[in-house]
């Protein structure tokens, strides 16, 4: 009798201990490559208007790190691709059955401008979708498939962060004035607890996919696919890669000629990762970090008069709404597209707004943001004193039209709302607006072609949402944070 009273107040409070923390992780790649026998593909990143694909040069994945505390799970996703728009993201999350409270997917693309387009914007001729609807449904179920296979063979894992800075020469420059380059290498590491090689590496890192040439046809993954193969080759587990701060415009530090473009993809993709294992390899584990989420909806203005006049293609993946917050019928988004265009310019009362998500996610020592596009890098981490020029001109001396410096933002910047060590900002998260410029320096007028540009580097206002983008954007990523 005594026997089991003690056999019971044993296992009584074993029921009223909380339960030991755990990690489990699992990671894994599908391979999203057009077939070109049976989708058409038109190479998107380049110009106004695709090129026909007429090979692959090497293979396109979605690879994905899921992570879980036992009570939430998050699956990190990149997606060799240009860019891929919040609907397509919730229709990911909807085929995964990941729109509960307990799982959060995030999805980013690389942005390689030799993959096909996926955001509708690089067809046959200016203004045509290039997207296959086939490929597109195709990549959607293979993301969707992927996460959900992964989160069932999770195992129990530790973590390992760590960042460093690489210096620019050689990697990455940036196109406009003023110079400034994010040199922020950010590598997580997830390992099995019971020992052996990692399951999975993420490597955050900021430089454009262009090393591929804007008359290229045939298919690459560009330096982010060279990386990770690197990586993988190295470790034995699979990788995923980050884009990050890349407006400005951050560009590969790289030979384009013909005979070395793809050499030079590779050159670059095995630095990077070299660097990345280097940095991490001695980074301590932790057993059992905390994974946790937020993320807000929010709406800009569409001020691009170029967007404006397809606006219908914006409505491919986004919820389109009028001024007054109504959802915009699709039949509207066809009517205010060639209203705009034939009685220029669309009132403001008419414009439409766009939804689009910013998030936060948080796995132990780790930060996460997620942006819905190509910020600008001093908005993220300031330079305007020239800490982050490394050697080249602040102002280009052959500038026509300069930045007034004395007129930007002055911090606190993004990175420094963030006090991780390890806190990473990843571009092109969950949505594609285009380019997040300061307000200062956003110099380009809506004409019906918004062009002529004014003097100077002022490419990237062609190619954003418009002007009021930049503050509701960044304003949204100060409630979150105080959250």
């Amino acid at each position: 009798m005594v026997k089991i009273v003690r056999l019971l107040a044993a296992a009584a409070l074993l029921v009223a201990a909380p339960a030991r923390a755990a990690f489990y992780a699992a990671a894994g790649k599908a391979d999203v490559t057009p077939d070109l026998e049976h989708e058409s593909a038109w190479l998107a990143g380049f110009g106004a208007t695709g090129r026909k694909a007429t090979g692959v040069h090497d293979p396109l994945y979605a690879r994905a790190l899921v992570m879980s505390d036992g009570k939430k799970t998050v699956a990190l996703v990149a997606v060799d691709c240009i860019g891929l728009y919040r609907e397509d993201v919730e229709r990911m999350r909807r085929a995964a059955g990941w729109s509960g409270d307990d799982k959060y997917l995030f999805v980013s693309a690389t942005h390689e401008h030799s993959g096909p387009d996926t955001l509708g914007l690089w067809g046959r001729f200016p203004g045509v979708s290039g997207v296959d609807k086939r490929y597109h449904d195709r990549l959607i179920k293979a993301v969707a498939d992927l996460v959900s296979d992964l989160s069932s063979r999770m195992q129990e894992a530790t973590l390992a962060a760590a960042r460093t800075d690489l210096d620019a020469h050689g990697l990455t420059r940036d196109l406009r004035d003023p110079v400034v380059i994010d040199p922020e290498l950010d590598v997580v590491q997830v390992r099995p607890k019971s020992g052996g090689k990692p399951i999975g590496t993420l490597v955050r890192w900021s430089s454009h996919p262009e090393t591929s040439r804007a008359d290229d046809t045939l298919l690459t993954a560009d330096y982010p696919g060279q990386l990770c193969a690197r990586v993988e080759d190295k470790t034995g587990g699979a990788c995923v890669f980050q884009n990050g701060i890349i407006g400005g415009l951050l560009v590969p530090d790289s030979d384009h000629s013909s005979e070395k473009q793809f050499d030079e993809g590779k050159r670059l993709g095995f630095t990077v990762a070299d660097a990345a294992l280097k940095t991490v390899a001695g980074a301590p584990a932790q057993a059992a970090p905390e994974v946790a989420w937020k993320s807000e909806l929010v709406r800009l203005p569409v001020e691009n008069s170029i967007y404006l006049a397809v606006l219908p293609n914006l409505t491919f993946g986004h919820k389109i709404f009028s001024h007054d917050g109504a959802p915009l019928p699709r039949w509207k988004a066809f009517y205010l597209a060639v209203r705009h265009l034939i009685l220029f310019p669309l009132p403001e009362r008419l414009r439409p707004w766009v939804e689009t998500e910013v998030s936060y996610v948080k796995v132990g020592p780790v930060e996460f943001l997620g942006i819905p596009g190509e910020l600008l890098p001093e908005l993220a981490i300031g330079g305007y004193d020239g800490k982050y020029r490394f050697g080249f001109p602040l102002v280009s001396p052959t500038n026509p039209n300069p930045p007034k410096l004395d007129q930007a933002p002055k911090g606190p910047y993004l990175r420094e709302k963030l006090h991780n060590r390890v806190a990473i900002l990843v571009g092109l998260a969950n949505d594609e607006l285009g380019y997040i410029i300061p307000a200062y320096d956003f110099q380009t007028t809506p004409t019906r072609t918004m062009t002529p540009h004014p003097p100077g580097t002022h490419y990237e206002e062609t190619n954003s949402i418009g002007r009021s983008a930049t503050k509701i954007i960044l304003g949204a990523f100060d409630e979150l944070l105080k959250k």
